[in-house]
């Protein structure tokens, strides 16, 4: 069922990716972290993970890359202003966080796929929920690309066993260079890891070849949770 919504906000996360606030015409929009909404304005339909976690609250976030000659993105960047009106679906999905979380966690990501992994640092934060070690693998190409940098090493910063490791491919920095599946692979390789669960999401060929890695390295299909974009 669709319900009506209206823009509250834009805010730019970078040039090409941009933070969209939507006001759902409800008194308050329940959803479990990790799930995502379908969007539509006029008669395009995308969906979009939340990456927001905000009880009681009917405004959800959305992080949202400018994709050259997509119809949907043309709308969102060139046209779109506060107050416009679009029509919501959901909350949506099966990523999500385990009831109980008794295992390692790897979330491994590529630009937007962090969206996901926010909404459930958050929901963890907030609900002050007991985990074990949970490793967030950001990768992106350049410094002018990264997320919720400063969000994200805060939580780093103030998270016991919480470990944030952003990755460029296409800069040498302070931080970790390269790619992904380096971090990860390098982690499984020199830690003991408590059966970890791998949830990833982005970019189609980053998840084919984490998964492809992981179960040669003998992890089950049920232990790697995938939300694939493009």
């Amino acid at each position: 069922m669709w319900t009506k919504a209206f823009f509250h906000s834009l805010q730019k996360e970078t040039e090409l990716t941009w933070k969209f606030f939507i006001k759902i015409e409800v008194d308050k929009f329940n959803y479990t972290a990790g799930q995502f909404i379908q969007i539509k304005i006029n008669d395009l339909i995308r969906s979009y993970s939340i990456a927001s976690f905000n009880e009681n609250s009917n405004v959800v976030e959305l992080i949202i890359v400018k994709l050259e000659g997509g119809d949907m993105s043309t709308l969102l960047f060139e046209k779109i202003t506060k107050g416009d009106k679009l029509e919501v679906k959901g909350p949506l999905g099966k990523f999500v966080l385990p009831d109980v979380i008794d295992n390692d966690i790897f979330f491994i990501c590529t630009g937007t796929g962090l969206g996901p992994f926010r909404s459930m640092l958050k929901y963890i934060n907030l609900k002050k929920i007991h985990y074990q070690n949970i490793y967030l693998i950001f990768g992106t190409r350049t410094t002018h690309d990264i997320l919720y940098f400063k969000e994200m090493n805060y939580l780093h910063n103030s998270m016991i066993n919480f470990k944030y490791i952003p990755t460029l491919s296409r800069e040498k920095w302070i931080g970790k260079s390269g790619y992904v599946h380096e971090q990860y692979l390098n982690i499984l390789k020199n830690k003991s890891v408590n059966n970890p669960i791998f949830y990833l999401c982005g970019w189609r060929d980053m998840i084919k070849e984490a998964r492809t890695n992981l179960k040669e390295l003998g992890f089950e299909s049920k232990k790697i949770k995938l939300e694939i974009y493009g």
